[in-house]
């Protein structure tokens, strides 16, 4: 268990319900430090606790992870992420891109003035950085892979999430269609995405499919711009549409790891649990 697990942990503990955090810490601590036993990651387990701490905050008829996590057996591969931090950080992701949309939809007012200037680029960065911090943190959490593989997944997405940043704030584009840049960079993601994981298969061809949503969105985007609405509701709508290329490629990349062509994750009937349920 390294420091990063210990601090998650804490932190965990420290938004549980107050009669549950003393047996809470001594579960975690010793499920975290008895991960590799079990062949699971011990960061994925700490993030585990501490979204189970956000998201289950009744404690009744729930044990310590919540009813989430329960042990495989020790000759059967365990599932990736049976706590779903992957898909919650995901989640945060699209959540930070959309937010920081309607952000800008508000900032609109206070174009042209000196000292909106830097509202407008912290307000690209959740647009663009922020999420790309997720996608990140999501790829060191994938299960099976090597860490050397998923670290560089996660270097590259943040590469990617920079550059776009970039282009968000007007220093740099590609020579295309504004909404087809925005389909070169999901499918940038979700390329890299795919290439961290293994046996993909036929899932690279849906690499294609931001490209095409982005294709797709350059004449709805001219007819939007005929639209009369307020320049608020324009840029509202102006960036609810850039969402769509992004929210492809999750889904895209969802689909090609669950059906993917690697061999399947097979479950078998258990009976011990890995935490104790009876607190």
């Amino acid at each position: 268990m390294n420091g990063v697990d210990r601090v998650l942990v804490g932190l965990a503990v420290a938004l549980s319900p107050a009669g549950h955090r003393a047996a809470r810490r001594e579960q975690w601590l010793a499920d975290v430090r008895d991960a590799p036993e079990l062949d699971l990651s011990p960061t994925a387990l700490a993030f585990g606790a501490l979204t189970t701490a956000l998201l289950h905050r009744r404690a009744d008829r729930r044990s310590t992870w919540g009813h989430t996590m329960t042990a495989a057996p020790l000759h059967v591969r365990p599932a990736p992420h049976t706590i779903a931090t992957v898909p919650v950080l995901l989640v945060l992701a699209l959540s930070s891109f959309a937010a920081a949309g309607v952000g800008l939809a508000l900032l609109q007012r206070y174009n042209g003035l000196p000292g909106a200037v830097v509202l407008f680029r912290i307000d690209a960065l959740a647009m663009s950085v922020v999420p790309g911090g997720f996608v990140a943190l999501a790829l060191l959490l994938v299960a099976g892979v090597g860490l050397r593989r998923r670290v560089l997944g996660a270097v590259g997405t943040l590469a990617i999430s920079v550059l776009w940043w970039q282009i968000v704030i007007g220093r740099f584009s590609l020579p295309v269609e504004y909404f087809l840049q925005i389909g070169v960079f999901a499918a940038a993601v979700l390329g890299v995405w795919l290439a961290v994981r293994r046996g993909v298969g036929w899932g690279w061809s849906l690499v294609t499919l931001p490209l095409v949503a982005g294709m797709l969105l350059v004449p709805l985007s001219s007819a939007v711009q005929t639209i009369d609405m307020t320049v608020s509701g324009w840029t509202a709508v102006w960036h609810g549409l850039q969402l769509v290329p992004f929210l492809v490629a999750v889904l895209a990349g969802a689909v090609a790891g669950r059906f993917s062509t690697g061999a399947p994750v097979r479950f078998e009937a258990h009976g011990e649990p890995l935490v104790d349920k009876t607190v």
